[in-house]
């Protein structure tokens, strides 16, 4: 721990402007600042299905380290502000800054509604005009996330990727049932060497996923990112189109059925025009335990806690059933049997997010040493669409199985009071 910290600071005193390597996606080292114009920056855009609720938009970036540079397809800088363009005005309501005077949870800045841009607050000191960005905000390797660093530690201010949906007003306006963290885990990502965030306690790697809550719209969309250099400021630029807005199919959550020895096996049904998808479990641990304190939370016998979830992610290509792995979510008898007390089993929850893209094959560790992975759709458009089931919360009671409909442990932070935010 001590000697990954040093090396964080280290790299970052070495230079200004850093990239990523070890897992790709948070910042650990430099490439050489006279190659940042041949940093490679791609965008794709499409529709989004977000919980067959509402349509927005699916904005999928890369931003990375060129061949021939200190970290091919790591992360092309440390720090960086981006300006989204789309085809038509924001609308609604202002969304709420937060400590890094980002509005991008809960909507657009008050300034950028009537315009087209979605815009980022300068890198400059004392800076303190409320943007979509604000400071922290990004394009990184995978996805445009809050992982711009603060400060000398080389260390991101944030290394919790950005909730789904953005500019999402039931997060203002106290609370998305449906709103998650985009966080992989195992058995398909591998957190082995993802240090920089498991050092501030996020145990999942950012999956990237970046989908506003504004209607899509036909048109060229145009992301920038202007990265302040010694010897001036750098910009990039790059494009997409949407030309359908038609989005994919409603996907129906997977329910769950749980075994005694904590795996869990999903059915799964592709909507038409999704090429691959995730099944997403996050395990909050037991709800509550009878004991020397009556509700508190036992630690759940693989770790899981409210304050410190386990994220889990499945790979699906087809139609099927998906399975998580035995030794995953812990019932109650396991939970009994560590804590010495009585327990109930662990609360989790079940979403599923469908691509018409890569977007397994373009995530890290996966695409480690890849400077372009394609973001390119399967569909006739070619768009990079998604679409997202509504999250199931379930529970793990004494008596065995699984119900659905329940609830989360106490003490667990909702995203949208917070948890996506150092």
């Amino acid at each position: 721990m001590n000697k990954t910290a040093t090396f964080l600071a280290t790299c970052a005193a070495a230079a200004l402007l850093a990239g990523c390597a070890s897992s790709g996606q948070n910042p650990i080292s430099a490439p050489n600042v006279a190659n940042l114009n041949a940093n490679v920056l791609q965008m794709n855009v499409g529709t989004a299905n977000i919980f067959g609720l509402s349509t927005g938009i699916n904005v999928a970036v890369t931003y990375r380290q060129p061949s021939g540079a200190l970290n091919p397809g790591a992360s092309a800088t440390l720090v960086n502000s981006p300006t989204l363009t789309v085809p038509h005005a924001l609308a609604g309501a202002a969304g709420t800054p937060d400590g890094f005077n980002a509005t991008i949870l809960t909507g657009p800045a008050p300034a950028e509604i009537g315009t087209t841009s979605m815009t980022a607050t300068p890198q400059t000191p004392n800076a303190a005009n409320v943007t979509t960005f604000g400071t922290d905000g990004g394009a990184f390797g995978l996805g445009i996330e809050p992982f711009n660093y603060g400060g000398v530690s080389g260390i991101p201010d944030n290394v919790t990727p950005y909730a789904v949906p953005l500019y999402d007003a039931l997060a203002g306006a106290g609370g998305d049932p449906n709103q998650f963290i985009p966080g992989g885990g195992p058995p398909a990502f591998n957190i082995a060497g993802n240090t920089a965030a498991t050092l501030k306690g996020f145990n999942a790697i950012s999956e990237g996923l970046d989908v506003f809550e504004i209607a899509p719209a036909t048109g060229t969309y145009t992301l920038s990112v202007a990265i302040p250099a010694n010897t001036g400021t750098v910009t990039q630029s790059a494009t997409a189109t949407i030309s359908s807005v038609a989005p994919l199919g409603v996907f129906a959550q997977p329910a769950p059925t749980v075994s005694g020895a904590g795996g869990a096996t999903f059915p799964v049904v592709l909507p038409a025009g999704v090429t691959e998808a995730y099944i997403q479990v996050v395990d909050y641990g037991p709800t509550a335990f009878v004991g020397p304190a009556p509700g508190a939370q036992a630690t759940s016998c693989v770790g899981a806690t409210a304050t410190a979830p386990l994220y889990y992610t499945i790979v699906v290509k087809a139609s099927g059933t998906a399975t998580l792995p035995a030794g995953s979510l812990c019932s109650a008898a396991q939970n009994t049997t560590a804590s010495g007390t009585a327990s109930d089993g662990d609360a989790f929850t079940v979403q599923a997010i469908g691509f018409d893209y890569g977007a397994y094959e373009a995530s890290y560790p996966t695409s480690l040493g890849v400077t372009a992975p394609s973001l390119t759709g399967a569909g006739a458009s070619h768009q990079a669409d998604v679409t997202i089931s509504t999250q199931g919360v379930y529970n793990q009671p004494a008596g065995g199985g699984v119900t659905g409909g329940g609830v989360l442990p106490a003490s667990v932070q909702r995203i949208s009071a917070g948890t996506a935010r150092r």
